[in-house]
């Protein structure tokens, strides 16, 4: 990220049991879900089901943060099933574990099968939101004392020392560090370390199926930058494809998160072809379970 003032969005799809949320709810428990925000670590978002007075069940949004920051939100949350409920905020978060929500219903309307809170027993939660960090997170005495800097970032715009060339039928080339990409990919270490290949002999290799600009991103995102502002359905699908034919594990675990995040009724038919062509099992298990809901509701 360049600055703390930027923009993230955020989302989240929840789903859980009645039977989980009953028990806990029952002990006087609040069920919540919560994830890391990658940009800042030691800060997560999370959505919060709980039930206060008078048997009130009240789902919120909150964020967990190891050091104070201030945090503008504008979010909102709803209920796949059902059109009963659906919040719309924008707040200022400065204190971790502070909730903002609203009252959805009682207990016993809850729980009641005529108010289509559940689905087959599950109840799904969605939220999305706009983020913006107004000011630094305050550190602590005891902090881990680091560079702002990315090595990643500082390797790549580096240029003297690349050993390796990734080219295109167009005749474009990316040039990048051997070290760098066969510790990220198996497939690139093999044809960089083993001499009969030709790859290894030439110390270059053309790619003829993936477009430069597909490539150029896959390989800023070994280096460490952030592509997420680049990113579209399209995009992400490409990157899906290109991370399981190289093996490049984290990259496919991110379009499998980014790809699930952006499932919707116009695009879940090309987001779970994407899923078989790539070998993603748990991503095209996300998009039948969303079909599935949305053909049922």
């Amino acid at each position: 990220m360049n600055s703390l003032k930027n923009k993230i969005p955020i989302s989240m799809r929840w789903k859980v049991s009645k039977e989980e949320i009953r028990k806990k709810l029952e002990q006087g428990r609040t069920m919540y879900k919560e994830v890391d925000i990658k940009e800042f670590p030691g800060i997560q978002y999370a959505l919060v089901i709980e039930q206060i007075e008078r048997n009130r069940i009240i789902v919120s949004f909150a964020f967990l943060m190891e050091k104070e920051t201030k945090i503008k939100a504008k979010f909102k949350i709803s209920l796949i099933c059902t059109k009963n409920f659906t919040c719309n905020a924008e707040r200022i978060f400065e204190v971790s574990e502070e909730r903002w929500g609203e009252y959805m219903c009682s207990y016993n309307e809850f729980f009641d099968p005529l108010n289509n809170y559940f689905f087959d027993d599950y109840i799904y939660v969605t939220m999305e939101a706009i983020v913006r960090f107004e000011n630094e997170p305050k550190v602590s005495i005891n902090s881990e004392i680091k560079s702002s800097k990315n090595l990643g970032e500082l390797f790549y715009n580096q240029n003297d020392d690349k050993d390796f060339d990734i080219c295109f039928e167009n005749g474009k080339c990316i040039k990048v560090h051997k070290l760098i990409i066969s510790a990220k990919s198996p497939i690139f270490e093999r044809m960089i370390q083993s001499c009969g290949f030709k790859e290894s002999k030439e110390n270059k290799v053309l790619i003829k199926d993936f477009d430069f600009e597909i490539v150029e991103a896959a390989i800023k995102y070994c280096y460490g930058f952030s592509i997420f502002d680049s990113l579209n359905i399209s995009i992400g699908i490409k990157l899906l494809q290109f991370s399981d034919k190289y093996f490049i594990d984290d990259l496919k675990n991110s379009m499998e998160s980014y790809l699930f995040n952006q499932i919707s009724p116009t695009n879940v038919s090309e987001i779970l072809n994407a899923s078989i062509i790539s070998n993603s099992t748990k991503l095209h298990e996300k998009c039948l379970d969303f079909m599935y809901i949305y053909k049922n509701v």
